[in-house]
């Protein structure tokens, strides 16, 4: 009897991942401009033989000459399957010359045991000592970026970045008003068989971060990114907003998504009056004069060239700054462009190299680490838009795609 009923549970959990990724790739099949194609049912064979290699889903990449990555999902990684797997991704190869990459798939949600499985059979396939025909094996969310990331490779800087700027954001708003994740949060050794995510490691980290325990149990999550825009008409810090209700109140917090594989990104561009008054310094000070100066010459270079007094006042001053300027330029505290509590964030996350961390924790930790690698004393870059010399300055601040 029990073991029948390990094997209904079994079956209910494959079932139950296999749903989770269909939807999941319907879901990145209609992003516009992709131009992606999902089919359910890959199987091939040899010339006047059965098709006899399969795999659940094809993933076929229109504008790459029908590039087909293959996937097979699963929800507990055996080695028994896993040979399988192999022997049918070895002939695939063989027969189907569109197919570059084939991956077992796990959902986000599984056990500790079942991740550290995943992640050791990962590990051998990129051993040079190991031979195998599987591409990796990755969860969900994995899967996701890395078909977004190649889809949109052809694509423009300015699109590109456009349509994975929205898509994390979106991503995030549904991850964290998912039911499924609400479920698993409140009781995962219940709902962990039947009920399969492909977010729930982002959603319960956010969830820890946001200052929740796991005995606190969760009624709901609002959440939203639409977050009006700065008195200058330009996006706030905030890009996702939300509030969780538990029985003991409610938790409010605005993260700051930071979507993006580069070790240095914008942070901040503008006049650099929003900066004097963002450090409350005397618009008449020898800091706010020298701030002037660099705004005026446009770069480290040229300030030092032109006015070398102003140079090392900002060399000398600046860095005692240094915990203002991170909350200004990361999170938007104390900007004289805000005009609602709402666009100011509490919580920094990164989806690339996924990361989520609290903003008292990040601006001491990015003070510690990158103080050393930005200029003028700060953790920060320091230059000017393009064509806007003189009128702005523009910071750009490191991710934690930076080693």
């Amino acid at each position: 009897m029990s073991f029948n009923f390990d094997n209904q549970q079994k079956s209910l959990s494959g079932s139950a991942s296999n749903l989770t990724l269909f939807e999941l790739l319907q879901k990145i099949q209609e992003i516009p401009k992709l131009n992606i194609s999902v089919k359910k049912g890959y199987s091939v064979g040899y010339e006047n033989c059965e098709k006899q290699f399969k795999m659940d889903y094809a993933i076929i990449f229109n504008d790459f000459d029908n590039e087909t990555w293959l996937v097979k999902p699963t929800s507990s990684i055996r080695t028994d399957r896993i040979y399988g797997n192999e022997f049918f991704a070895q002939n695939i190869k063989q027969v189907d010359k569109n197919v570059t990459k084939i991956f077992v798939v796990v959902p986000d949600s599984i056990s500790e045991k079942e991740l550290k499985n995943k992640n050791d059979y990962s590990n051998k396939i990129h051993r040079e000592t190991y031979v195998s025909f599987l591409d990796d094996v990755v969860t969900f969310c994995e899967l996701k970026d890395s078909v977004l990331n190649h889809a949109s490779e052809n694509l423009s800087q300015g699109i590109s970045a456009n349509i994975l700027g929205n898509n994390a954001e979106n991503s995030i708003v549904d991850l964290l008003t998912d039911k499924n994740n609400i479920l698993l949060w409140n009781d995962y050794e219940k709902y962990s068989q039947t009920i399969k995510s492909s977010t729930y490691h982002w959603f319960s980290q956010i969830l820890k971060v946001a200052g929740l325990s796991e005995q606190d149990t969760v009624l709901d999550i609002v959440a939203t990114n639409k977050i009006p825009k700065l008195s200058n008409r330009s996006y706030p810090k905030t890009d996702v907003s939300f509030t969780i209700i538990t029985e003991q109140g409610e938790i409010t917090k605005n993260i700051s998504v930071k979507n993006t594989s580069a070790d240095t990104v914008t942070v901040h561009e503008g006049a650099v009056n929003d900066i004097i008054l963002a450090l409350n310094l005397d618009s008449s000070s020898s800091l706010a004069n020298s701030l002037k100066e660099f705004q005026a010459y446009g770069s480290v270079k040229g300030l030092t060239e032109n006015n070398e007094a102003a140079y090392n006042t900002l060399v000398d001053e600046l860095n005692k700054y240094n915990k203002e300027l991170v909350n200004f330029f990361m999170f938007g505290v104390n900007s004289p462009l805000v005009n609602n509590p709402i666009q100011v964030a509490d919580i920094m996350l990164y989806t690339q190299n996924f990361e989520v961390i609290s903003r008292d924790l990040y601006v001491d930790e990015y003070i510690e680490k990158y103080s050393s690698k930005g200029q003028l004393g700060t953790p920060f870059k320091w230059t000017y838009p393009s064509k806007k010399r003189g009128q702005k300055v523009q910071i750009k601040g490191f991710t934690n795609n930076k080693k």
